[in-house]
């Protein structure tokens, strides 16, 4: 065989793996589109050996997610995040992260007019953190929307508080700051 058929055989064999580890990525077929149409930004597409997006079934990658006690500790440092409150407005009402912004609940038409029109004119390299915190993480119908609404408006530092169960046991309960 020559050099040229070798090499396009080699070609040929590494479209083929590539395209079927893109195929067996477990993306919603809109996320995979995005991903195949370069709009996931392949410096972000952080995917284990096996093709699998850090953490599973999330919009986040790991190194979006940002924890109560690092929250706490930017929040006192001299270059603080713009935190946005993505729930409930009695949440909110009844106390809340020192300087965050309320913004109303992202899973309805009103908060996400909200909070695009807050954000629209920010640099897209501001360091945003999103919080909801109304009730356990995995069920919150809030924080996933506004991320993916900021994810598509390119921000480049957006971060999601981790509050495994909500606002009240996990920051309150630990002696955090809050506001009211």
């Amino acid at each position: 065989m020559s050099q040229t058929g070798r090499y396009g055989v080699l070609g040929i064999a590494c479209i083929l793996v590539v395209t079927a580890v893109i195929v067996s990525i477990p993306l919603t077929e809109a996320r995979r589109a995005e991903f195949l149409m370069g709009n996931l930004m392949p410096e972000k597409a952080e995917f284990s050996f096996w093709g699998t997006p850090n953490p599973p079934g999330e919009p986040w990658l790991k190194s979006g997610i940002i924890t109560s006690d690092d929250l706490r500790k930017q929040l006192s440092g001299s270059e603080k995040p713009l935190v946005f409150h993505v729930g409930v407005p009695t949440l909110f009402k009844n106390g809340h992260i020192p300087g965050s912004r309320h913004i109303g609940q992202a899973s309805t038409p009103k908060g996400m007019e909200e909070l695009k029109r807050q954000v629209q004119d920010l640099p897209r390299s501001k360091v945003v953190v999103l919080y909801c915190g109304c009730c356990p993480w995995k069920d919150c119908p809030n924080i996933r929307p506004a991320f993916k609404a900021l994810q598509r408006m390119r921000f480049t530092h957006l971060r999601v508080l981790f509050l495994p169960n909500n606002f009240g046991e996990d920051w309150i309960r630990n002696g955090f700051p809050v506001e009211k």
